[in-house]
């Protein structure tokens, strides 16, 4: 018989065996470490997040985890149950392990009053049965580290440039409390009227945790801060070392110029970079001919979809649904709700002629803009009066959405 748990700090026995589990699944965790290094990891993330394990006994048959993120979604931040660390056991799977920990999941954000879910799928059709659909990217670009040397001379000086671009580096030993404060200022203000990107706010997020990186810089002009690269070195075994670019933040092409030209430095001892992009950055990177763009999906569920609609920005139009939720696995979204746009502002109420049928992953999909009318429908994802569902993809949409963290 299969039951759900949650973890607790003293729950030795299945925390041990837990992390075991993960290892098996995922292989070494970033950063490596004993096994002992990573038991505590995955230790400490009991006291941050809802560790679940499903048992049959004292025999462990699988875990996840349900780490309390904030995305922002056009303005306004929407608490996120972050799914991650999902693993069934060789020998238990085939007995509905996964649907157990996901349905115990789906009740515990619903709880918690974490409107929506997303997670970085390692299979995506296992999340799809339970309302998960794709609905943003984190996106990627490999190129050679002299490339971001030769960024700044993307543009001459003039208009919206400057030589007085000053840098100073985070300070990794005593890392001062306004540096700390400026980089996740300059964050917060560029991803803030985005959808999808976190807020890096609460138990996940430490704001001291900077210092542990490799290299964190700040760009300021005319001493007002105006943006900052951070960066790991990654030594492989087998393959050449790689800088991974973490965060290119810039509100302006010559910030940015710098912070590249920073960050391209090390093209003397590390020959390739990956970088991740948001809106902010992806344009002006002036890649060369052979760079690799590399997209990760990301997938969302709504749990509790009048709440999310109520948390949720929205841009200047004004629209109204009728639609038929569809959700067997949350019942509470399901039946007929009128959507109602206006002001920036969202909700959904019930009642309604059901002009439109939606399913959990077609709501997903439309809430973060991701899918737009004819995606829905040819994806089986929605159904109804074409109008009423152009006017619903309209409702939801507004720039790409995107995240720069993985989970």
């Amino acid at each position: 018989m299969i039951e759900i748990v949650r973890l607790a700090a003293g729950d030795e026995r299945l925390i041990r065996a837990g992390a075991h589990l993960l290892r098996n699944a995922f292989g070494g965790s970033p950063g490596g470490g004993t096994n002992d290094d990573r038991d505590a990891r995955y230790r400490r993330s009991v006291d941050t997040a809802a560790v679940f394990a499903a048992v049959d006994g004292r025999d462990l048959l699988g875990v996840t985890s349900i780490v309390p993120y904030e995305q922002w979604f056009a303005g306004r931040a929407l608490p996120m149950g972050g799914i991650s660390a999902v693993a069934v056991a060789a020998h238990a799977r085939r007995r509905g392990v996964a649907r157990s920990l996901l349905m115990r999941a789906i009740e515990q954000m619903h709880s918690d009053g974490q409107p929506v879910s997303a997670l970085y799928p390692s299979i995506p059709p296992a999340y799809r049965s339970f309302g998960w659909e794709v609905a943003g990217v984190l996106a990627q670009i490999d190129l050679p580290a002299a490339r971001l040397t030769a960024a700044g001379a993307s543009g001459p000086a003039g208009a919206g440039h400057t030589t007085d671009v000053a840098l100073r580096a985070l300070d990794r030993a005593e890392p001062a409390e306004d540096d700390l404060a400026a980089v996740h200022g300059l964050y917060t203000a560029a991803v803030r009227t985005a959808v999808g990107p976190l807020t890096r706010t609460g138990p996940a997020f430490t704001l001291a945790k900077l210092a542990e990186l490799d290299g964190v810089v700040i760009a300021s002009v005319d001493g007002v801060d105006a943006g900052y690269v951070s960066w790991s070195r990654e030594d492989f075994p087998d393959a050449a070392p790689r800088l991974a670019v973490h965060d290119l933040i810039a509100d302006r092409p010559d910030v940015r110029d710098a912070l590249l030209t920073c960050a391209g430095s090390w093209q003397t001892s590390i020959g390739n970079t990956r970088i991740r992009v948001g809106d902010p950055v992806i344009g002006g990177l002036g890649l060369p001919r052979g760079a690799y763009t590399r997209h990760e999906p990301w997938m969302l569920r709504i749990v509790d979809a009048p709440a999310a609609v109520a948390g949720r920005g929205f841009g200047p139009l004004a629209a109204d649904v009728d639609l038929e939720i569809v959700d067997p696995q949350a019942p509470w979204n399901e039946g007929r709700w009128q959507l109602s746009v206006g002001d920036g502002k969202g909700s959904l109420t019930p009642g309604g002629t059901g002009a439109v049928t939606v399913s959990a992953r077609g709501l997903a999909a439309v809430f973060t803009g991701y899918a737009g009318a004819a995606a829905l429908t040819s994806a089986g994802l929605a159904d109804g009066d074409p109008a009423a569902l152009a006017r619903l993809a309209a409702a939801f949409a507004g720039p790409a959405p995107w995240m720069l963290d993985d989970f």
